[in-house]
């Protein structure tokens, strides 16, 4: 029996000053299987000045990510990230294939498992019948042999659950904790 897909959905937050992040990871039913978050990261005054526009990108890359990764008892299969993330420029951990997903209002494709390349990193994926298809977008690092093997993954876990909606519950998650903090 194959090993279970396991998707890992990332989300860093910044919220008033401060930084968070949170990564679920869930099964091809929608399962959580483990998530694992951080507390606020407040950077100091001198932090902003030193890094400048770096500061950003590098709190939730090389601090946020990172630490939530290294205290994953499995690795994933799928990295997911938000669509703004990936489109920032996301240059982060690339063991894994990364990549966003979103709905789509574009018209179903002719049949489930379809795929409509729209660019080299960017495609639309019939997941289901009749709905609307999913678009994906890969980071630069994942190449086409990989970014086959990620719709082959998609489209299986897609059959079982909505592929974008634990990307809200990570954010519903991290919105909880800046509430509770309060």
């Amino acid at each position: 029996m194959a090993e279970p897909i396991k998707l890992a959905y990332f989300m860093a937050v910044k919220e008033g000053a401060s930084y968070l992040g949170g990564l679920l990871v869930t099964d091809t039913s929608g399962i959580p299987l483990d998530f694992r978050y951080t507390e606020p990261i407040t950077p100091t005054r001198l932090q902003g000045i030193l890094y400048g526009k770096s500061l950003e990108p590098h709190l939730k890359e090389e601090v946020i990510q990172k630490t939530l990764l290294k205290e994953l008892k499995t690795p994933p299969d799928l990295f997911i990230l938000s669509a703004t993330e990936l489109a920032g420029g996301w240059s982060g951990e690339a063991k894994y294939p990364v990549l966003a997903v979103q709905k789509s209002q574009e018209s179903p494709l002719a049949k489930v498992g379809e795929a409509f390349r729209a660019g080299p990193r960017e495609l639309l994926l019939q997941v289901s019948e009749g709905a609307a298809p999913l678009r994906v977008m890969f980071a630069a690092s994942v190449d086409a042999a990989a970014q086959e093997q990620a719709i082959m993954k998609l489209l299986e876990a897609g059959y079982h659950m909505d592929l974008a909606e634990p990307l809200e519950r990570v954010s519903a998650a991290l919105q909880s904790l800046v509430v509770k903090e309060a």
